[in-house]
């Protein structure tokens, strides 16, 4: 275990990576740093380096969150899927027998990590005693059904588990048929593409600072205190609760101070009074810090996909994104323990970057 995520949010990777994952994520993700690395935009589309991205579950019609969303993305763009719909190889068997659709030959098969709270036997009982199904989600319960929740809260376990995911387009008699129908979408989805439209993207005030920072935290329940200064070195303070950082016009362009305000406004993420996350994670441990690193950049590597391409030089951040994760993960000496802090790293940057800009 890399770091100690328990309770942090809905995955705590509390078995690692298995060697299964790793083998099939590294490649990909040592890939996709190098290209981030030396900023390859012209070869591309720009759509590969998108990863604020709507990737569902087929089969139950809901988003997946975090690293999920994060793994998904990677593997969407690496293979060049349209579409966002994913189905779970659980679910393979039963498609086969009732619809007889079908896995494409040469298929990938996709590793996710699964992470659910269930109810315990006891809990389950008390379900029933209540005339409700024991099978019920905790979420359900706790939404519907209050007064039951108060007597189940406390008889809850975790369990989580690495199984393979496929995107719709890897089977046959699905897509364009009659079957189609079968794929659960969520209520106003939105592909990944159409939601990089013009209309839903960040209006940039590069002329005044401060306007700049409203704008971009206008959905934030707290925000941090900005200071600004000819500091020699952008940082922000838990302590304080105060981001230091350079004006835009004593950077080098105005694209370095978007990466460095939103990479530490994802950091102030973590205070007590928002995610919590520093006090979760250990900073005197050097692992742990390089985790939150990652975190920080990870997320403001996922607002991109908010900001047109004309208001930001985003070859250079990903430059800059490629060079910093590459040291960060350099730390660790083996693939399962790069790939593991990087999953905990997308997890968390995930809800951080919600927190900002789209706190639903």
């Amino acid at each position: 275990m890399v770091v100690n995520t328990k309770q942090i949010k809905e995955k705590r990777f509390s078995k690692g990576v298995p060697d299964f994952a790793s083998k099939k994520m590294y490649p990909l993700i040592e890939k996709a740093i190098d290209d981030w690395q030396i900023g390859i935009t012209d070869k591309v589309d720009n759509k590969v380096f998108s990863f604020h991205s709507n990737q569902y579950n087929a089969i139950w019609g809901n988003y997946y969150r975090g690293s999920n969303n994060f793994t998904l993305s990677l593997w969407k763009h690496h293979y060049n899927f349209d579409h966002d719909a994913w189905i779970p190889q659980t679910q393979i068997p039963k498609l086969y027998k009732e619809h007889r659709i079908i896995l494409k030959k040469g298929s990938v098969a996709i590793p996710i990590l699964f992470a659910n709270w269930k109810f315990t036997k006891e809990g389950q009982e008390i379900l029933k005693n209540n005339k409700l199904k024991p099978t019920l989600s905790i979420t359900v319960v706790k939404r519907e059904y209050p007064k039951v929740w108060e007597l189940v809260k406390n008889k809850i376990w975790f369990t989580e588990k690495w199984w393979n995911s496929f995107n719709v387009e890897c089977f046959d008699n699905l897509l364009g048929t009659e079957n189609e129908k079968l794929i659960k979408t969520p209520k106003n989805h939105e592909s990944s593409e159409i939601v990089k439209s013009s209309d839903k993207l960040l209006k940039l005030d590069t002329e005044n600072d401060e306007k700049f920072i409203d704008d971009i935290t206008i959905n934030m329940e707290s925000k941090p205190n900005i200071k600004f200064g000819l500091h020699r070195v952008s940082s922000y303070s838990p302590l304080m609760d105060t981001i230091k950082i350079r004006p835009s016009n004593e950077m080098l362009n105005f694209s370095y101070f978007y990466e460095t305000v939103v990479h530490e406004l994802i950091h102030s993420t973590g205070h007590t009074n928002r995610e919590d996350r520093h006090n979760k994670l250990n900073y005197t441990n050097h692992e742990s810090r390089s985790t939150e690193e990652l975190v920080a950049e990870l997320g403001m590597f996922m607002s991109l996909d908010r900001v047109s391409d004309n208001d930001l030089d985003k070859k250079q951040i990903y430059n800059n994104v490629g060079n910093y994760l590459k040291s960060w993960l350099g730390h660790d000496n083996t693939k399962a323990k790069k790939i593991e802090k990087l999953m905990i790293a997308s997890e968390l940057s995930d809800y951080a970057e919600r927190y900002i800009f789209d706190p639903k």
